[in-house]
């Protein structure tokens, strides 16, 4: 059963820090070329400070994933510290999600980098994609928090 919960908890984290990576690179990407972009769409994206703060903070909490699991293998680190960093870099996530969908609804995504309330059901998708991406990411953080408190 060991195994099984260190790929798992491995895997979760290999997939935070790539999904969430990529979409940082991405988001980078569009915002540098929004001048670009705006001359050739006609409309112009915004650089959103809350969604670069969610991305940053999924990336540490996916490093953080990682580094718990490594210390456990390979030092039999029992202590929390890393665990207790990745569920705190995720609620901060998951937090300031939640706060953009109660101001702007499901098209919060929509909403940070056009700041018009659009009635684009893709954009609605991707926002709560990342949103549930983001609680499940919250979930096995905070699994491998209360495993790490079980083993000490």
């Amino acid at each position: 059963m060991k195994t099984l919960r260190t790929f798992i908890n491995f895997f979760s984290g290999e997939i935070e820090i790539f999904v969430a990576g990529a979409i940082l690179v991405l988001f980078i990407t569009i915002v540098t070329m929004s001048l670009s972009m705006s001359q050739f769409f006609g409309s112009t994206v915004y650089l959103s400070r809350f969604f670069l703060v969610i991305l940053i903070s999924m990336v540490i909490a996916g490093i953080s994933i990682q580094l718990s699991n490594v210390k456990r293998l390979t030092d039999g680190y029992e202590g929390y510290l890393f665990s207790s960093v990745a569920v705190i870099a995720n609620s901060i996530a998951v937090i300031f999600e939640t706060f953009e969908m109660l101001f702007y609804g499901m098209n919060w995504f929509g909403f940070d980098f056009l700041r018009v309330q659009t009635d684009n059901s893709l954009l609605d998708l991707v926002g709560f994609l990342i949103f549930l991406y983001t609680v499940l990411m919250t979930i096995i953080s905070m699994l491998d928090l209360i495993y790490a408190v079980g083993e000490s």
